[in-house]
């Protein structure tokens, strides 16, 4: 059961380390939820956080002089403000509660969307302040921190590139202040590192893959690829989320 167990562990991380490579973000939405099943919540978002530290450092190089730096900035101030409490709710909360009402958010925003395909976000500090504090709450609660952070970068109608620089830099920011919050609360043990050494080279191969597969998409592809992305994670964490509360 333990070998299954593993192996399908590195089946999780090879999906959510080309997500991570391709589109910036997806990897928490792949990975937590996937390893919660086969290990639990502190155990997966921990291990997130370690598998995706080197791998995300040739990513955070090529992304950062494309980024705005301004927008990154606000979004980042929200995001600090706001982890240390999400964080502290996971340690009490359900998590699958959590996930629940993050998926019906998620799902009627990225829905709204799909059908209002001219819908732009016009950035300003307040609205990034606001997007950064509602991803890093989330992120503290569940692990998932990308969705919420990639509503507000796509809604702004900014061109693939420059999303994606964004995204990455954000999230990879923000992967540090949920990393150091963890170690705060003493949820990095022995037993989390050494799986995240396991899934580590696995993870960092796909990464890399999915960064290179980027390369030859076109814009009009990358955000209905992303679109379709939130949508359907945002509804498999919905469904997840409800059939585990209804077995309670």
């Amino acid at each position: 059961m333990r070998v299954w167990t593993l192996l399908s562990a590195l089946a999780v991380a090879a999906l959510a380390g080309f997500s991570r490579g391709f589109a910036a973000f997806g990897t928490a939405m792949i990975y937590v939820p996937l390893i919660a099943l086969a290990y639990d919540a502190k155990t997966a978002v921990v291990t997130l956080f370690l598998v995706d530290l080197l791998p995300s450092l040739p990513l955070l190089w090529k992304a950062g002089p494309q980024c705005d730096r301004s927008n990154i900035a606000w979004m980042t101030l929200g995001a600090v403000a706001a982890t240390p409490f999400g964080v502290a709710l996971l340690l009490v909360a359900d998590p699958t509660e959590a996930q629940l009402v993050l998926g019906l958010v998620l799902l009627a925003a990225v829905t709204y969307m799909v059908f209002r395909r001219g819908f732009q976000i016009v950035p300003g500090p307040a609205k990034a302040i606001a997007a950064g504090a509602v991803s890093g709450f989330a992120g503290g609660v569940s692990g998932i921190f990308g969705p919420p952070a990639m509503v507000y970068l796509l809604g702004r109608g900014a061109d693939a590139k420059t999303a994606r620089a964004d995204t990455i830099v954000f999230l990879t920011g923000e992967s540090l202040v949920l990393g150091a919050t963890y170690l705060l609360y003493g949820m990095v043990t022995v037993e989390t590192l050494e799986l995240a050494l396991v899934l580590l080279p696995v993870y960092a191969l796909a990464t890399w893959y999915g960064a290179r597969r980027f390369s030859t998409t076109g814009e009009a592809a990358y955000r209905k690829l992303m679109l379709g992305l939130l949508w359907g994670v945002s509804a498999f964490l919905v469904t997840r989320a409800a059939l585990v509360l209804m077995e309670q």
